[in-house]
C-alpha cells in the first residue's frame, strides 16, 4: 500500500500533439535542409483526404469552409487526418486524437466514471454553460450544455468508418455560428460511391500491463448497387478495452471486501449505412444513419491511500460499483444538386441521445454531512447511489448555395441554419444513512427531510435551444495572387430553461415545497463577422492574415437553497465572446520536399460564463454568471518531409499562453466581504506546450511486401500557472492540497509489414510504462481522501487491417 501525500502529486491533463503522414518524393542535397528544420523542434504534420501530385506529394482536401479545397490554400490553421494515418496512429477514440493535435485539449472530472468531459482549443476552455468548441458529424452538430449537475460531456465518435478528422482552430463563428468559439472538430464519414468498390476491416488484440485483454473487429464496405444511379456504403464495428484498475469496497466496519480486478473495462459498438441515389444528372439524394452505443463497467478512478501506481497498483475503495452507458442515434439526409455555377446543398439530421450512470457518493456524504475524518463509510452497509440521466434530441436544418467557378474573381458561400434541441438531465442521490450520521434530525439543520424518504438531493433540467441564422462568406480576388475574405453571421437564439428541485440539499430560501422548479429565458441575437487577406506568393506558398468573432449563448440560474440566503444571484446569465487575429502561413519547400503550416493568434475573450461555488453554508450549490476577462496568445508548427526514399520525419509544436487579464471577486455569503474569484494571470485549462516528434522508415520485408517501423514520442508541459484558489486563502475555493498536472512523455512504437491491401502490424504503446498521476480531485477541502486517475499502462498488441 502506498501512503497518501497529495502536495504536488498531478498537475492539469497531459495534452499531445502528433506526426503525420508518409509523403513520397526524391530527395538530394535537400536531405541537410529537412534534418535541421525537423530537429530544430517541433513541427507536425497533416495529412487528411488526399489527391497525389506527379512528385508524388500528398495535397489534402478538406472541406473546412463547406466547400471541397486543398489544405495548403484554405488561410485557416486546420489540423486534418486520413483513414490511413489515423491507422498508422492507432487512434481509436477522441482521446488520441487530442494526443495528436497542437492546441486541442480534452479534460475529464475524476468523479464518478470520468463522463463528465471538456473539450477545448487554444485555452478557450469552459465547464459552464454552452459548449465553447463545436462537435460535427459531418455536417451535424453535436456538442452538448453544461448545465448544473451535468454528469455528461459531449458524445464524441469512435475512430472506424471514417474518411477524415479535420480540427479547426480559432473561432468559427461566421460558417459554424455558436458553439464554436474556439474552434471545431469534424469527423467526416465517407460518402457512398456510383463507380468503385471499397472494403475496409480491422481486427486488434492486445494486452495492458497488469490488466485485461483488449480487442476489437469491424468491416466497412460500398459499392453501386445500379450503376450511376445507386450506391451503398456501410460498417460494423466492435471494441473492448481490457481494465487495469481493481476495486476494493472500503468501509471501517469491514475491511475484508472481495478485490474485483480489471474492473475499468468498457466497449463500444458502431453501425452506419448510407444509401447514394442519383435523382437526375445533377441532383444526388443521400440518407445516412449512424448508430453508437458506449459502456464502462466501473470507474478509472483510483484512491491515493491505496494505491501505488509505480507498482502498476491502481486500486479504488468505493463501496458501489460505478457503470455508465451512453448511446446515440443519428438519421441524416444530404441532397446536393448542381446548376452550372451553383451548387445547392441541404442538410437536415435528427441527433437522439440518452446516457445514464451510476455515482458514489458514500465517502462525499460521509465528509460533507457527517465531517468523518478520514471521510470513509463507517456504518454497516453504508452506501449513497447517484442516478444520473442526460438526454439529447436536436433537429438541425442547413441549407446553403455556393459558387463553383473556380477561376471567379468572387468566390461565396451563403445559407441559412435552423436548429431546435431538447436537453434533459436528471440527478438524485440516495442516501438511506445519512440520519444516522447526525445527532439531530436532518429537518433542524436543512429545514426539510429526505425527499420521498430516501433522496437527499433531487435534480431535473429541461432545456430548449432555438436558434435561427443567416450566414454568408465570400473570397475576393484582388489581383491573380492577393484576395479578401470577407463573413457574416446573424443569429437569434432563444434559451428556455426549467429546473426542479428536492430534497434537504436543495431546500428552498423562501422555505416553500420541498420540490419547486424555476423556469426563465435568455435571447440572443449575435452577429459574428469574419475578415481576412490572403496573398498567394505562388502555387507553393500561402500567407495571411485574419480576424473573426466566436459567440455562445447565455443561460438561467436555478435559485440556491435555504444555506444561502446572504447570497443573491442573476436569474440569468448572458453570452460571451471572442475576438481571434491570426496570422500565418502554408509552405511547400525544397521542391515540395518539406511541407509546413504556420500560424500566431492572439484571442480576447469577453464576459466569460463561469460557475461560482462559494462554499462554507452554501457547499454543493452555486451559480453561473459573466465574470471576467482573458488572452490567449500563441503559435503553432506543423511540418512533414522525406528525408531519403525510406525515411520520413514529421513532428508539431504547439504554445498556448490563456490567461485571465483581470481579477474577478464575488461576495462571501458569510461576511459579506468580497473573495477572490479568479487573479489576473491565473491561466486556463491545459498544458503551454505540447510536442510531438515522428519517425517513419520503410524497407524490404519478406520479398515484395514492405516492411515498416512507426516511432513517436509525444510531450506535453506542466501547466505552470496556478488557480487562485489553489494558493490565496482569500480565494473561493482555496485548497492548498490541490496542484496541476505534472509533464507527461509517452513513447509509441509500430512495425509491421503490408503487401497490397494487407497490412499486419506489431504495437507497444507507452513503452516505458509511465503512470502519472493526473486529474488531482477530493470531496471536500479538508478531506484527506484524494482521487486520481492516469494514463493506459504499457500496452502490446497486434492489428491486421485490410484496404482495398
Amino acid at each position: 500500500m502506498a501512503s497518501e501525500s497529495p502536495l504536488g502529486l498531478g498537475y492539469p491533463p497531459a495534452q499531445i500533439s502528433v506526426g503525420g503522414a508518409q509523403v513520397h518524393y526524391t530527395v538530394g542535397s535537400r536531405r541537410l535542409a529537412l534534418l535541421l528544420v525537423s530537429s530544430a523542434g517541433g513541427l507536425t504534420a497533416v495529412t487528411a483526404t488526399a489527391q497525389t501530385s506527379d512528385e508524388g506529394l500528398q495535397e489534402v482536401v478538406v472541406t473546412a469552409t463547406k466547400q471541397e479545397q486543398p489544405l495548403s490554400k484554405v488561410p485557416i490553421s486546420i489540423a486534418a487526418y486520413t483513414a490511413e494515418t489515423m491507422d498508422r496512429e492507432g487512434v481509436r477514440s477522441i482521446d488520441d486524437i487530442v494526443q495528436m493535435t497542437p492546441g486541442l485539449t480534452l479534460s475529464r472530472d475524476s468523479f464518478g466514471g470520468g463522463t463528465s468531459t471538456n473539450i477545448s482549443i487554444r485555452g478557450i476552455s469552459s465547464d459552464s454553460g454552452a459548449a465553447t468548441t463545436g462537435i460535427y458529424i459531418d455536417d451535424v452538430p453535436i456538442q452538448i450544455r453544461t448545465n448544473p449537475q451535468t454528469a455528461f460531456g459531449t458524445s464524441f465518435p469512435q475512430v472506424f468508418d471514417l474518411e477524415r478528422i479535420e480540427v479547426l482552430r480559432g473561432p468559427q463563428g461566421t460558417l459554424f455560428g455558436a458553439g464554436a468559439e474556439g474552434g471545431a472538430v469534424r469527423f467526416i464519414t465517407p460518402t457512398p460511391s456510383f463507380s468503385r468498390t471499397n472494403v475496409y476491416a480491422r481486427s486488434e488484440v492486445a494486452s495492458t500491463y497488469h490488466g485485461g485483454l483488449s480487442y476489437e473487429a469491424g468491416a466497412a464496405g460500398g459499392t453501386p448497387l445500379i450503376d450511376q444511379t445507386l450506391a451503398v456504403q456501410a460498417s460494423a464495428w466492435y471494441r473492448e478495452d481490457g481494465g487495469y484498475l481493481d476495486r476494493q469496497p472500503h468501509n471501517t466496519s469491514d475491511l475484508g471486501a472481495p478485490i474485483y480486478h480489471d474492473v475499468n473495462r468498457s466497449d463500444v459498438m458502431a453501425f452506419r449505412g448510407a444509401l447514394a441515389y442519383k435523382a437526375t444528372a445533377n441532383m444526388v439524394i443521400t440518407p445516412s444513419v449512424f448508430y453508437q452505443r458506449w459502456s464502462l463497467h466501473d470507474t478509472g478512478n483510483f484512491w491515493g491511500t491505496l494505491s501505488d501506481p509505480a507498482d502498476h497498483n491502481f486500486v479504488s475503495g468505493n463501496v458501489l460499483r460505478q457503470p455508465a452507458s451512453d448511446r446515440f442515434v443519428l438519421p441524416s439526409l444530404k441532397l446536393e444538386a448542381d446548376f452550372g455555377v451553383l451548387r445547392l446543398t441541404s442538410i437536415s439530421g435528427y441527433f437522439d441521445r440518452k446516457a445514464q450512470a451510476t455515482q458514489d457518493y458514500t465517502n462525499l456524504d460521509t465528509a460533507f454531512i457527517g465531517g468523518v475524518i478520514p471521510p470513509y463509510p463507517f456504518l454497516p452497509g453504508q452506501n449513497a447511489p447517484g442516478t444520473i440521466g442526460a438526454q439529447q434530441q436536436d433537429f438541425t436544418q442547413e441549407v446553403r448555395l455556393n459558387s463553383t467557378d473556380a477561376t471567379a474573381r468572387i468566390k461565396w458561400t451563403a445559407g441559412l441554419f435552423y436548429s431546435r434541441s431538447r436537453q434533459t438531465e436528471s440527478f438524485s442521490i440516495q442516501d438511506l444513512f445519512a440520519q444516522q450520521m447526525l445527532p439531530v434530525p436532518i429537518e433542524l439543520i436543512f429545514g426539510e427531510g429526505l425527499s420521498d424518504g430516501r433522496y437527499l438531493f433531487l435534480a431535473y433540467n429541461n432545456t430548449l435551444e432555438k436558434q435561427l441564422a443567416a450566414f454568408g462568406q465570400a473570397d475576393v480576388k484582388l489581383t491573380d495572387q492577393l484576395s479578401a475574405t470577407l463573413g457574416l453571421r446573424y443569429s437569434k437564439s432563444t434559451l428556455d430553461f426549467a429546473r426542479t428541485l428536492g430534497g434537504p440539499l436543495n431546500y428552498p430560501q423562501d422555505g416553500g415545497p420541498d420540490l419547486r422548479t424555476t423556469q426563465g429565458t435568455q435571447t440572443s441575437k449575435p452577429v459574428t463577422p469574419k475578415v481576412g487577406i490572403n496573398y498567394q506568393v505562388n502555387d507553393d506558398n500561402l500567407v495571411y492574415a485574419s480576424a473573426g468573432k466566436g459567440f455562445r449563448v447565455g443561460g438561467v440560474n436555478p435559485p440556491l437553497f435555504v444555506g444561502c440566503t446572504n447570497l443573491t444571484v442573476p436569474t440569468t446569465f448572458g453570452p460571451d465572446s471572442t475576438w481571434s487575429y491570426e496570422i500565418g502561413s502554408k509552405n511547400r519547400l525544397f521542391d515540395g520536399a518539406l511541407r509546413l503550416q504556420e500560424s500566431l493568434f492572439y484571442i480576447r475573450w469577453s464576459d466569460i460564463q463561469q460557475f461560482v461555488s462559494p462554499g462554507g453554508a452554501c457547499a454543493g450549490n452555486g451559480f453561473r454568471d459573466n465574470l471576467g476577462q482573458a488572452v490567449s496568445k500563441g503559435f503553432d508548427l506543423q511540418a512533414e518531409g522525406r528525408v531519403t526514399h525510406n525515411l520520413t520525419l514529421s513532428a508539431a509544436i504547439g504554445y498556448v499562453d490563456a490567461a485571465f487579464s483581470k481579477t474577478v471577486s464575488v461576495t462571501d455569503p458569510i461576511t459579506g466581504n468580497p473573495d477572490v474569484f479568479v487573479s489576473r494571470g491565473d491561466t486556463l485549462a491545459g498544458p503551454p506546450w505540447q510536442l510531438t516528434g515522428a519517425v517513419d522508415y520503410t524497407f524490404n520485408a519478406f520479398g515484395e511486401r514492405e516492411g515498416y517501423v512507426h516511432l513517436e514520442e509525444r510531450y506535453s508541459s506542466h501547466n505552470d500557472g496556478r488557480k487562485a484558489s489553489l494558493d490565496d486563502p482569500n480565494a473561493v475555493g482555496y485548497d492548498p492540497t490541490l496542484r496541476m498536472d505534472p509533464a507527461v512523455s509517452q513513447l509509441n512504437l509500430r512495425f509491421g509489414a503490408r503487401q497490397g491491401g494487407l497490412d499486419a502490424s506489431l504495437f507497444v504503446n507507452n513503452v516505458f510504462d509511465k503512470t502519472p498521476l493526473l486529474n488531482i480531485s477530493h470531496d471536500t477541502a479538508n478531506s484527506p481522501l484524494f482521487y486520481y486517475n492516469s494514463v493506459r499502462p504499457r500496452t502490446i498488441g497486434i492489428t491486421v487491417t485490410y484496404r482495398h
